[in-house]
């Protein structure tokens, strides 16, 4: 099953939302904190024009605590085929792990180092079959996620963009104030400033 997903900015605060969702009849469902650690090969040159590509071949250690009681890590590999810079499905590979910090020494090992760390709290509001995921990033703000649930399998590029545009729309309808992006990447925009941020250090 191939299930795609839309996330765009929120120009409004946490507060904000939750008053706006509860008024409507949506109940905060969930609350988690995700840490994840992006790691690539060592001699791997990271320049503007290439970013989602090294972003494609990265390995994340991942810390995730659920309603502050569970708590996960794990290595991840995400499989991202995209269209331009538009995400058109995503698979992922877990697995388990008892030790953050002998995974990143063991991937240290053998040529990788870290890009990139993406912090994150996440707060998801539910009506009905209907959920809205809040992540609130560290050095980006607050993004909200939506996944759709239909099967995309035989979905073509065109397809899915346009069922993205309209998932969009059908965020709009519960009054947030959500910009016209679709498919904000967490990673990508980090390492974008970083290097945003390194070559005016150069420059000055």
């Amino acid at each position: 099953m191939k299930q795609i997903e839309v996330t765009t900015r929120v120009n409004q605060s946490l507060e904000e939302v939750d008053n706006l969702l509860t008024k409507q009849g949506f109940q905060l469902i969930r609350k988690s904190r995700i840490e994840d650690r992006y790691m690539i090969l060592k001699n791997k040159k990271v320049t503007q024009r290439n970013i989602i590509k090294t972003l494609q071949n990265c390995l994340l250690i991942r810390y995730l605590l659920v309603n502050e009681t569970e708590t996960l890590k794990k290595i991840t590999y995400k499989n991202k085929t995209y269209h331009g810079k538009t995400v058109m499905s995503e698979e992922k590979i877990n697995v388990s792990i008892d030790d953050i910090d002998k995974m990143q020494k063991l991937l240290e090992c053998v040529g990788f180092r870290k890009l990139v760390d993406v912090k994150y709290d996440v707060i998801v509001y539910q009506k009905n079959h209907l959920e809205l995921a809040f992540q609130n990033v560290e050095g980006l703000g607050l993004l909200l996620e939506y996944e759709n649930n239909k099967d995309f399998s035989q979905a073509s590029d065109y397809e899915i963009i346009k069922e993205k545009e309209k998932m969009l729309e059908e965020i709009k309808q519960y009054q947030l104030n959500v910009t016209e992006e679709y498919d904000i990447k967490k990673a990508y925009e980090l390492v974008k400033k970083q290097l945003e941020n390194s070559n005016e250090l150069q420059k000055s």
